[in-house]
């Protein structure tokens, strides 16, 4: 039906182990934020890890909650299921890099479909790094890097899991939500070989999240309903007529791991996962009442309860694979690594101005298929014992393809057939090189000097239809980075770097999708460059755990969002002249007594537009989605056997939809009110391995718009074992 890109074997792009040496009190060995395992304490920048304990025994009900607590990190329209998830660290849009046990997730697109699903239990542990990482990771890496990670076992291991959730209040969270999970995995050969495989199932009717409106952008048109009753005006002065439908989901992946010593100094290690959502829209709900009082879905003689581009439905799977084989020697380490990650998806909405309705009848297709490949050669040798360099080669290339198709019955999946009326698509090669230096001149005192060298070329680009021709973009970029650490005392560090990223437009924001208002090609974009600075301090004793970090980072050509989507004002994206954001993150981790304990964190961001020649309306303005004031507290009783228990609250102050800072509207879809969210766990693990929590989320019931409605109150309950 769709093109299928060849599967390409993938590997971790950076990950190794370092001899042990003796370290202060805030060691923790990490992967991301430097080419290979590091003590956190010499890792230049703000660095945090999510622990097993904080996966299991908090409120999470997706991977992506496991960092929403974290300073600096948001959540992208994080309300129920979003099929498009992505990550933001320190206020910059597409700025994160993600990987999966190393693996880079981003496409050309910008995008990370992966994350809704990737099960929760199969992630042991969460990395984070903020601020600038394009010398070591080249395109993304400008505002952050998150590296989820599963894990291997040393022994017999057994995991199972079956829960079941649902709404407080009808037709306000997930109905009938169930969720299953089972992993197995042991050693042999005298653990020589590892063998790990898992698989995890979601599925729920969903809740409606949007309103409907009677036009593609919900502007007054009094006539159209004038011999009707029941429908409603919003803040923004458009007309209400029902909802858009509740989004009934599932998901599903599939992960095999293996990794086998070949000697005692080298190993080979493999993965190949297979993932998937799909979605539809049922059980819409129209306010329309004809003067005899009957319900009313038709207004005339069209079904605006689809066709516009927020419901539809569709399935996207991914499918990923790596391969590496890591030799030690005496004094370094040589790593070669093959990775690829990949999609095939299609979505197919209502064409109601050709007569398509719920039922089926006109429609059309988005199907979008991407490959993102990698060859990673990294090399690592300990000059000395206070010296370590580190120098790799990587090699990406790149593909997507998006086709928009017109279709006679858009309630069925069938092969494509005819030429699409619009499509776009391009090709990537990038070619890099990197070298870090990483001393330690005393036992307080430790430095760190990267460079890194990318090579990009799109080609191969084509468009058809309403978009303006393809410019194939090409780019050289250094991106250098220095750093020192300095410890004042045992448990005391400083921290301060300075660094430049980049990331390349995606295709989204160059030719982006025709839906959710009236769109133009941006096809001129240029890439987003940045210069970050940072300073913090990190202070850990038995009474408290804290640290504070100053953040600053100067764009030039930043990408932004125009236009709110009507004719008078499309969207499209383009190239500011220079913006500046700067903030703060503070977190602190309180010991109460014993297993209990307090912690929390806050992070504001200023991001301000400083200089547009193009637009000086914008100059001054907050970035669109991107909060001042976001915090996080949380109080956790927390121990491996028994009781367990976490209450978590988390706050946002409002924030705009737009560069023009158009006022933030209550409770009105496209905006983005302040957040406030109340989620409760307990939970007791017997001694034999069985496990029962219950989950209570958005406790207060605060039904909020994240551009959607969030979620309302709602419960989840469940029990696991754990062998």
């Amino acid at each position: 039906m769709f093109k299928i890109h060849k599967l390409h074997l993938l590997v971790i792009l950076a990950s190794g182990v370092l001899c042990a040496e003796d370290t202060y009190m805030l060691q923790n060995s990490v992967v991301t934020g430097s080419a290979m395992a590091t003590d956190i304490a010499k890792i230049p920048g703000n660095i945090s890890v999510v622990d097993s304990a904080h996966i299991s025994h908090l409120p999470n009900q997706k991977i992506t909650d496991t960092i929403k607590k974290l300073a600096g990190v948001m959540m992208y329209r994080d309300v129920g299921f979003n099929p498009r998830p992505a990550i933001k660290i320190r206020g910059i849009n597409y700025g994160t890099l993600v990987m999966l046990d190393g693996v880079i997730l981003n496409d050309l697109e910008g995008e990370n479909r992966i994350l809704n699903q990737i099960s929760l239990y199969d992630v042991t542990r969460v990395e984070v790094a903020r601020g600038a990482f394009s010398s070591l990771y080249g395109t993304n890496a400008i505002g952050g890097v998150v590296n989820f990670i599963t894990s291997m076992p040393t022994k017999l291991e057994v995991q199972a899991l079956a829960g079941y959730g649902s709404e407080f209040v009808s037709d306000t969270a997930d109905k009938n939500l169930y969720r299953f999970y089972g992993s197995v995995g042991d050693a042999f050969f005298d653990k020589r070989l590892r063998l790990k495989i898992s698989g995890g199932f979601t599925s729920t009717q969903g809740y409606p999240s949007f309103p409907t409106y009677p036009n593609s952008a919900g502007e007054y048109t009094p006539s159209v309903l004038s011999n009707l009753s029941g429908w409603y005006t919003d803040a923004q002065g458009r007309q209400i007529i029902g909802d858009g439908g509740k989004r009934k989901y599932n998901t599903w992946d599939i992960r095999a791991k293996a990794e086998f010593d070949l000697t005692e100094s080298s190993t080979i290690s493999a993965m190949f996962s297979a993932s998937n959502h799909n979605y539809d829209f049922h059980d819409f709900k129209s306010y329309l009442r004809n003067a005899s009082g009957d319900v009313v879905y038709d207004v005339g003689g069209k079904d605006y309860f689809v066709g516009s581009g927020y419901g539809g439905y569709g399935s996207y799977t991914n499918l990923v694979g790596a391969l590496s084989f890591t030799q030690d020697f005496e004094r370094s380490m040589l790593k070669i690594a093959f990775s690829s990650a990949n999609l095939i998806s299609w979505w197919q909405d209502a064409d109601i101005s050709n007569g398509g309705n719920r039922f089926g009848g006109a429609g059309y297709t988005q199907d979008i298929t991407t490959s993102n490949n990698y060859l990673d050669v990294i090399y690592h040798v300990d000059l000395s014992d206070k010296h370590r360099l580190v120098s790799a080669v990587q090699f990406r290339y790149l593909d997507l393809d998006q086709s928009n198709y017109n279709v006679a019955n858009w309630r069925e999946v069938k092969e494509r057939s005819g030429a699409p009326y619009r499509a776009y698509g391009s090709k990537a090669f990038v070619g890099s090189t990197y070298i870090s230096w990483d001393a330690a001149w005393l036992e307080s005192l430790s430095t760190s000097l990267g460079v890194r060298y990318d090579y990009w070329r799109n080609f191969d680009g084509y468009t058809i239809g309403a978009l303006a021709a393809s410019n194939p973009l090409q780019a050289s970029e250094f991106s250098p980075k220095a750093s020192i650490n300095y410890k004042i005392l045992p448990n005391w560090i400083t921290k301060a770097s300075i660094g430049s990223g980049f990331r390349m437009p995606t295709l989204r924001e160059a030719y982006p999708p025709m839906s959710h208002g009236i769109w133009i090609a941006s096809q001129n974009l240029k890439p987003e460059r940045g210069l970050s600075f940072e300073v913090g301090t990190e202070f850990l004793s038995k009474y408290i755990k804290t640290s504070l970090y100053y953040f600053q980072t100067e764009l030039s050509n930043m990408i932004y969002r125009v236009g709110n989507g009507t004719a008078e004002n499309p969207r499209h994206y383009s190239n500011a002249g220079y913006g500046r954001i700067n903030g703060i993150e503070l977190s602190a981790e309180i010991p109460i007594y014993g297993a209990l304990s307090l912690e929390g964190s806050y992070t504001l961001t200023s991001a301000k537009v400083i200089k547009n020649d193009a637009d000086p309306r914008v100059v001054g303005k907050q970035l669109q989605e991107v909060p001042e004031h976001i915090g996080n507290i949380a109080l956790h009783y927390n121990q491996p056997r028994g009781f367990f228990g976490s209450l978590w609250t988390y706050l946002t102050s409002s924030f705009y939809d737009d560069v023009l800072n158009t006022p933030v509207l209550s409770n009105t879809f496209g905006h983005h009110e302040a957040q406030f969210t109340l989620n409760a766990k307990i939970g007791y693990m017997f001694n034999n391995g069985i496990e029962v929590s219950f989950q209570a989320l958005n406790m207060t019931n605060n039904r909020y718009y994240d551009y959607y409605i969030v979620a309302g109150a709602s419960y989840y309950a469940q029990l696991r074992y754990v062998l």
